[in-house]
């Protein structure tokens, strides 16, 4: 007999901590964020790579203490925005919940138009890159409706093929070591055609796109309503999903560097890791690797989509839409028990965005929201037991308020200096969505119960 169905504004149950981490750990996947989004970390900071993921990685652990702590005080499928309005007030829910969703709105896109690459690497063809990634999120969001259950199943089996891949480059890198262990610690990069030392601004500039590659361990919390046994098990799911995230993101990067024949070549070329794999490998084996690195990037898309779902559930329980929007949101389908309506909130305009020709700009405006979220985490982690003292907060990150400080000054920073580099499309763009959720909530925030109530 087959288990009943959620109802309408509930969420079904039925996700162990493992399944949460599959599925987490794919939406981050990090194989494309090695091949797709390490390389312009590569042509910034040359093989300072190493020296920048780690510093994020350090950075990302302050963070993820921030979502552990919060994701458990207060579980919700909102996560973000709940944690913000709870703590600063209805205009920064929805400010952050609007900066949630143009984050959400913009990675699928830039991992798909960065996947056409490899689909092409693998096929031996030349797939039209816009169109493969207009497929590739069409199909995302059609998977992303089915049962999280299933789901979990699907993206946990592509994690598996996905961390395969990546051994092959730590394999082949570390089998083939050309360069010596000191170049992890010794940043260099191409000046004139020459390798020079490479200047630490260089590095440090470099960590905001570390932390967008590891971006997506704290979508645990999300999954909360989904979890079995969310209380224990969200700062588990958090942390664990982290902690994968890093070593399958920086041993192969380590083989990268270590295993590249020509240091100067690697940096310069416009796909390092196809260098490496052909100049130390074969093309099969390149052909093989792409393969592996274009399903993680749609594995990776189907589990970014059951996020989106279910933060769009949440704004509708949490009535921060019109009456109407709001029943849509929370509707869950009878048969897969998914927020079906709400998952496919952004399938419009997220695939519209694949028509978009330029993957560095819509990269460098997705670390900036991301920023702008860590810190409205750091601060909300920072506070939270101060003005919430009513509230529980069962899990307690240690030595608290430090980890949380440092969140708040290294997204702080990393923040300043984003906007120091950013367009002035990009400041306008941010500026418009600051905008917008000051009019939403004006026009309809301050008088839901439900909100106000949250």
């Amino acid at each position: 007999m087959s288990s009943p169905s959620a109802p309408n504004g509930a969420l079904k149950p039925t996700l162990s901590v493992f399944d949460v981490v599959t599925i987490t750990v794919s939406s981050v996947t990090p194989a494309s964020s090695v091949f797709v989004i390490a390389p312009f970390a590569i042509h910034q900071a040359g093989s300072g790579v190493f020296l920048a993921f780690v510093m994020a990685g350090l950075l990302a652990l302050m963070f993820a203490f921030c979502y552990a702590e919060l994701g458990r005080a207060h579980n919700s499928a909102g996560g973000e925005y709940v944690y913000a309005k709870r703590v600063f007030g209805g205009m920064a829910g929805y400010a952050t919940f609007l900066t949630v969703m143009a984050t959400l709105l913009f990675i699928p896109p830039v991992l798909a138009t960065g996947a056409a690459n490899y689909l092409n690497n693998a096929l031996g063809t030349n797939f039209d890159s816009q169109t493969v990634a207009l497929l590739i999120v069409v199909c995302s969001y059609l998977l992303g409706i089915l049962n999280i259950k299933l789901n979990a199943w699907i993206t946990g089996s592509c994690l598996l093929l996905e961390v395969a891949a990546m051994l092959v480059i730590v394999f082949v890198g570390f089998g083939h070591a050309s360069q010596p262990a000191s170049i992890l610690l010794h940043p260099q990069i191409v000046e004139n055609g020459a390798l020079q030392l490479a200047p630490w601004v260089l590095v440090i500039g470099s960590i905001g796109i570390g932390l967008f590659s590891y971006n997506g361990f704290g979508s645990a919390v999300v999954l909360g309503e989904d979890m079995k046994d969310a209380g224990h098990g969200v700062p588990k799911a958090v942390l664990w999903s982290l902690g994968l995230v890093v070593v399958i993101e920086l041993v192969p990067l380590a083989a990268l560097l270590i295993g590249a024949p020509s240091l100067s070549e690697m940096i310069n070329s416009p796909d390092p890791i196809g260098y490496l794999l052909t100049s130390q490998g074969n093309e099969t084996l390149s052909r093989v690797v792409s393969a592996g690195i274009f399903l993680s990037v749609f594995n990776a898309i189907v589990a970014i989509v059951i996020q989106i779902g279910r933060v769009v559930f949440s704004s509708g329980r949490d009535a921060l839409w019109t009456p109407t929007v709001n029943r849509l949101f929370t509707r869950i389908h009878p048969r897969w028990d998914s927020p079906w309506l709400a998952t496919l909130f952004l399938a419009i305009p997220s695939a519209l965005l694949s028509f978009s020709s330029n993957l560095a700009d819509m990269t460098s405006f997705s670390v900036l929201l991301i920023m702008l979220v860590y810190l409205i985490v750091a601060l909300s982690a920072l506070m939270s037991r101060v003005v919430l003292r009513d509230r529980q907060h069962p899990y307690r990150m240690p030595l608290w308020p430090l980890p949380a400080l440092l969140a708040v000054l290294g997204a702080g920073y990393l923040l300043f200096d984003l906007f120091l580099e950013a367009s002035a499309k990009d400041i306008m763009a941010v500026i418009g969505l600051l905008a917008v959720s000051v009019i939403l909530y004006c026009t309809n925030g301050r008088f839901s119960p439900a909100f106000q109530k949250l």
